[in-house]
């Protein structure tokens, strides 16, 4: 998925309060993020975007949102896809390995990536016939909170207490390990920031959902 569709899914949304629209949005970033180097477009939303997205001056969250605007302003096109190349793709398995099961058993396409998809039956989705990756990457994982968020034309958005299961199951158990692999390698460097980003967003996500 591309900045321009997702201005254009965006338009198509129910209508939801800006405060699940950001949480949203952020999803939205992170999956995209991970998914692929990000492209000019891409970048130059991050750096335009209003430093009040990263709500809460002084906190870990709005530090690392400015960390990402920063890095996205010095990247360069050229090497954040060799980054990206190294760290997700690499020779037969690149440096990080963002997917759900590997985190949780040490392996691809283990019992992590079943309940994943029984649980998303439950919820009436399935991958698309076009997607190749397995449902359990991170991007996938961040895809589905966010329509579970906002809902579509077709299908209602999901209560809080369905979102919290989600994330509590899929994402809760294996985010932090992820963001120890993206800190420990030298290589990431745009990506570290992403890194600290995703961390700081999930984090108050826990927060955000024990309160409730």
């Amino acid at each position: 998925m591309t900045a321009a569709d997702i201005a254009v899914a965006r338009k198509a949304l129910p209508e939801i309060d800006n405060e699940d629209r950001a949480r949203a949005d952020f999803y939205g970033l992170i999956a995209n993020l991970f998914y692929a180097a990000p492209s000019a477009q891409l970048l130059a939303i991050i750096v335009a975007a209003d430093d009040s997205v990263g709500a809460g001056e002084g906190s870990g969250f709005f530090r690392s949102w400015q960390q990402l605007q920063r890095a996205a302003r010095n990247a360069d096109l050229n090497a954040l896809r060799e980054e990206y190349e190294t760290l997700f793709v690499g020779v037969g398995r690149g440096l990080v390995v963002p997917y759900a099961s590997y985190y949780l058993t040490g392996f691809l396409m283990e019992k992590p990536l079943a309940r994943l998809r029984s649980d998303l039956a439950t919820l009436g989705l399935a991958r698309r016939g076009k997607v190749h990756e397995p449902e359990d990457h991170i991007s996938a994982l961040c895809d589905v909170m966010r329509l579970l968020i906002t809902g579509s034309n077709t299908r209602p958005a999901a209560d809080l207490q369905q979102q919290r299961e989600f994330f509590d199951r899929h994402l809760k158990p294996w985010y932090a390990r992820l963001h120890e692999d993206l800190q420990k390698t030298g290589t990431a460097i745009f990506y570290k920031a992403v890194g600290d980003f995703a961390q700081a967003f999930f984090d108050l996500e826990v927060e955000s959902f024990d309160i409730d």
